[in-house]
């Protein structure tokens, strides 16, 4: 099977999959701008950075003790984000799906 025709079959599994790589692959970004540049900073980048991962680091952050500070936060939503794609990946295998990786 193509790898287009497979996307295109189990689109179910593949499109929040990218979407949760995506949100990891920004939060992880956002860490290094953060460590790199200030986390107010009036760059462009880090201001749209910022906007799209707010959302993802709230909801982290109502579940993460108020003492932990802004980047630990954002390794906890990487490390939630990244456990939610192995279970919609665990979840759709156990329907007796069979992906094509890679």
């Amino acid at each position: 099977m193509m790898r287009s025709a497979s996307f295109l079959a189990h689109w179910y599994y593949h499109v929040p999959d990218v979407i949760l790589a995506m949100l990891i692959y920004l939060l992880m970004a956002r860490l290094v701008l953060g460590l790199i540049l200030r986390a107010d900073g009036d760059r462009l980048a880090v201001r749209a950075l910022n906007r799209i991962t707010d959302p993802v680091l709230a909801g982290v952050g109502a579940i993460t003790p108020r003492v932990a500070p802004r980047p630990l936060v954002i390794v906890f939503a990487v490390v939630w984000l990244a456990a939610l794609r192995l279970a919609l990946f665990i979840a759709v295998t156990a329907q007796g799906i069979r992906l094509a990786l890679g």
